[in-house]
């Protein structure tokens, strides 16, 4: 008899570890089911990621989704790669990012589109204190950082034609961002294209100064799993209209944005207060910046960053979902 009760407290004990398994496995970060939960992601630190970083810092993405029954989770990609394969294995539903990434994945037939906008800004290249760099036009025969296919390479690739300069004119070293400040600051290369706060950071350490480029945009956009957006339009509303408060916040209350953004990015709000101006948080998806997306696809197409042709108006960028 006593054998038989230890076998049916056996039996039980099994059986709870079995569930605990399958309660973590299908329950990530503590939340609800897989099913019930909203991923979040970004694609690295930049300050064009405002409005998400005050909203999550508010939590007003987890209040506005937890009246649908959702959880919500959030983490940080440190590439393309990653975002697109999150992506298309539906381990990720949401993503503030540049726009060249999704276009990749979309060129890979990643079912992924863009949504809204939460800042847009203008790209400019920083070059040293003592650079004999005066204007553009002064670039030709310089090396120049830049990460390859991403809109900051768009914006550079704009910025010389624009100055009558072509590709040939000037020579791209194809670097990530700490690497490309350590060759900035070693004397290597003689350009550095990139985004807030790593401009500002050379600026406020009298490193670098800007050459104006124009008015060449980045946007950072906000994007979706495709299978998201039909199967939850109602999500992504909400998402969206949590980042149009975060947005009016921002616009409302511009010295406590700043902390928040500073703190989460890690940096000086001195180096916050020198980016804040170049960003405009009000952005809205228009018919110009659609055009001037259409535009990054061509440039990444004609590139060889993509295989194939993105149509932006075809179903990739969807405003149907703003209310």
């Amino acid at each position: 008899m006593k054998q038989k009760q230890l076998a049916l407290v056996s039996i039980v004990c099994v059986a709870i570890v079995l569930i605990a398994i399958l309660v973590v496995t299908n329950w990530p970060d503590g939340g609800g089911p897989v099913g019930k939960m909203v991923r979040f992601g970004t694609g690295g630190n930049a300050v064009d990621y405002g409005p998400y970083i005050v909203a999550k810092h508010h939590g007003w993405f987890a209040e506005a989704l937890d009246k649908h029954g959702y959880k919500v989770a959030h983490t940080a990609f440190d590439s393309a790669p990653t975002i697109n394969e999150s992506y298309a294995t539906g381990r990720v539903d949401a993503v503030f990012v540049a726009v060249p990434p999704v276009l990749v994945g979309r060129s890979a037939g990643v079912d992924v589109r863009i949504v809204g906008i939460s800042c847009s800004l203008t790209q400019d290249v920083l070059v040293p204190t003592e650079s004999d760099v005066k204007a553009v036009e002064d670039l030709t025969g310089k090396k120049i950082a830049l990460l390859k296919g991403s809109s900051s390479h768009y914006a550079v690739h704009k910025i010389i034609q624009d100055a009558g300069l072509t590709a040939s004119d000037i020579q791209i070293i194809d670097m990530l961002p700490p690497d490309a400040r350590n060759a900035f600051e070693t004397g290597r290369v003689d350009a550095w294209a990139v985004w807030p706060p790593w401009v500002e950071q050379l600026q406020l350490a009298g490193q670098g100064r800007v050459l104006s480029g124009g008015g060449v945009k980045i946007y950072s956009i906000v994007s979706v799993r495709g299978e998201f957006a039909d199967e939850s339009p109602n999500l992504v509303k909400e998402i969206l209209r949590v980042v149009d408060r975060a947005k009016q916040w921002i616009a409302n209350n511009p010295e406590e944005a700043k902390a928040i953004v500073a703190r989460e990015l890690g940096v000086s709000e001195e180096v916050i207060n020198m980016a804040w101006p170049r960003h405009n948080f009000a952005a809205q998806i228009t018919d110009e910046i659609i055009d001037d997306i259409q535009a990054r696809a061509h440039f990444l197409f004609d590139g060889g960053f993509i295989e194939n042709k993105v149509d932006v108006r075809a179903g990739f960028i969807d405003t149907s979902l703003r209310e």
